[in-house]
């Protein structure tokens, strides 16, 4: 099995500490269903000789992204376009977080810099639960780009004209703008789901 002769690779022995250290290697190269692929051919291996003891949770595969269920793919492709084109790259990267991880528009706003260094933002519902939302490797890599020609180390990376954090209604509106600067709203899918995605 290919997890196996990974692993195998990159350590000489089997142990909690290892497993576990392999396991976020595997969380940050790889989506969460690989990473899953990977973990249940480990856990066989793991069973069959005998280390039970040593299995690893598998991560949570994160939803559908919220702008794929309201928008087609080739409209998500033009609107992208459409803003970097126009140089608009702080919408351009609010529908490339939306799209890309699964984020809703009231947990994108609580995204850092800190967060895009780290590659994931740990998010903790009333009940304590917790949502950790991955941030893949090609947007972190565009996103701390453009981080750094902002001159940007630290703090929320959606910020209003005043500086301060963009609320969800203000990114609702101006995406709204957007959509019928591009005609976006005129295309194949129901108008309803463009205001669904800016609700």
């Amino acid at each position: 099995m290919f997890a196996i002769k990974q692993y195998g690779q990159q350590y000489d022995d089997v142990t909690q500490k290892k497993l576990r250290e392999y396991k976020v290697w595997l969380i940050e190269n790889y989506k969460p269903k690989t990473v899953n692929l990977r973990l249940r051919a480990l856990n066989c291996y793991l069973e069959s000789i005998g280390k039970e003891k040593l299995k690893l949770p598998f991560v949570r595969v994160q939803q559908k992204s919220y702008l794929e269920n309201v928008i087609s793919e080739a409209d998500y492709e033009y609107f992208k376009s459409c803003l970097k084109k126009d140089d608009e790259m702080f919408w351009y990267f609010v529908i490339r977080f939306l799209a890309a991880t699964g984020a809703r528009v009231s947990e994108l706003i609580q995204i850092k810099a800190e967060h895009v260094k780290l590659g994931h933002l740990d998010l903790y519902s009333k009940g304590g639960k917790l949502r950790r939302i991955y941030i893949p490797k090609e947007l972190q890599n565009k996103a701390l780009s453009w981080l750094a020609e902002k001159q940007q180390e630290s703090g929320f990376i959606f910020l209003n004209k005043y500086g301060e954090r963009i609320t969800t209604r203000g990114i609702s509106g101006q995406l709204k703008k957007l959509a019928v600067r591009y005609n976006i709203n005129s295309r194949d899918y129901e108008k309803k789901s463009v205001n669904k995605i800016l609700l």
